[in-house]
């Protein structure tokens, strides 16, 4: 199961892995880079255009940093979690073995007034898990550098098609990448089609910059989730994405501007598949789109989210509504390209007097 898998930035083993092994069923055309990023290729009829549809393996997550003499593992985030939520939360640390631990902190009972109304800091919290000295936990596997995440289940709720885990960002998008590339197997569309299941997302993008490099495409899609804000204590004008009204089509956020050729292509071809979609902008977020959308010479790119209520915390939840459409619309988007300048801006009005030269590269 994808979202129960191990996997904080940096430490995607157990994702690859899972990633790998469902890629070999669709292609034989796979590579591993370096960093650690997958890729596997679906040939399209033609070696052009090239598309890369990226999602991120990687979950926020904890690295041990001091080892207490008492057995405390003290740690720091790996990626943005807001230390609010931490305290109670059991988490895993993978070492030789899989270990359970409980984030702990100062008793309330032992609290002074004053400690009680200050807000919790990461420096206070720690990982508890049952040793009770530092040589224990070494002896455990467990040392500085360790990580961990949450260890939560996945579970179909009551109601609808809402499911409730770990790790949904952004599994759910490496899950809808390993559906497209099911769709796209069973019939290549007309472009060659890359899959790049990147790390090291949530501490700055940083696999997404050398997926794009290498695969250097002519145009790309980031599969993501994104919150959902059709939460109570959200305004009602602030509600711009809801759990069961389709993928998220993202205009603008804190790294990225949607290429606009290819977002009105994108809006086009939902509109005419009927494929329910919502448009957003987040300034408060950045996506793959970010580095993507810088590399080389410039890459068209679109995002396509997930909406997901309570990301980067422990229990997410998502609509499995909402995710298998987005593959669907990837689909439709990937077998209407049909060209490498497809998403080039053109001036249809300047008359030049003579062929422009002076951007030739001289080598």
């Amino acid at each position: 199961m994808l979202s129960e898998a191990h996997g904080p930035s940096g430490y995607e083993d157990e994702v690859r892995s899972l990633v790998w092994a469902e890629a070999t069923k669709h292609t034989r055309n796979l590579e591993l880079d370096q960093l650690g990023n997958v890729f596997a290729g679906i040939k399209g009829r033609s070696d052009r255009p090239r598309i890369m549809i990226s999602a991120h393996m990687d979950e926020v997550g904890f690295i041990i940093t001091y080892i207490e003499g008492s057995g405390f593992l003290r740690f720091r985030t790996l990626g943005v979690v807001d230390p609010r939520i931490l305290l109670g939360q059991r988490v895993v640390l993978k070492a030789d073995k899989r270990h359970v631990g409980v984030i702990g902190s100062k008793p309330p009972h032992a609290l002074t007034s004053e400690e009680m109304r200050k807000p919790i800091e990461l420096g206070d919290l720690y990982i508890d898990i049952g040793a009770s000295s530092r040589e224990e936990v070494k002896h455990l596997g467990v040392d500085i550098g360790s990580a961990a995440t949450f260890d939560i289940h996945f579970s179909r709720m009551s109601t609808g098609s809402l499911v409730v885990g770990k790790a949904f960002d952004n599994r759910a998008g490496c899950a809808a990448s390993l559906m497209l590339m099911e769709m796209l197997a069973h019939s290549p569309p007309l472009s060659t089609t890359i899959f790049a299941f990147t790390v090291q997302e949530e501490v700055g993008m940083r696999g997404a910059k050398i997926a794009a490099d290498h695969v250097a495409p002519d145009a790309a899609l980031v599969f993501e989730t994104t919150p959902a804000l059709d939460c109570p204590d959200v305004e009602p004008k602030g509600r711009i994405l809801s759990l069961g009204c389709g993928p998220a089509l993202r205009v603008m956020d804190g790294s990225m501007i949607a290429q606009r050729i290819m977002l009105d292509y994108m809006k086009g071809v939902a509109q005419a598949k009927g494929i329910p979609y919502q448009l957003h902008i987040n300034l408060g977020a950045q996506n793959e789109a970010g580095p993507i959308h810088l590399s080389r010479e410039g890459v068209p790119t679109g995002v396509l989210s997930t909406p997901c209520r309570y990301l980067h915390g422990p229990a997410l939840i998502l609509s499995l509504e909402d995710l298998n459409y987005l593959p669907k619309f990837a689909e439709a988007v990937v077998r209407g390209v049909e060209r490498s300048d497809q998403f080039i801006y053109k001036v249809t009005d300047w008359k030049p007097n003579q062929p422009s030269s002076i951007m030739s590269k001289h080598r």
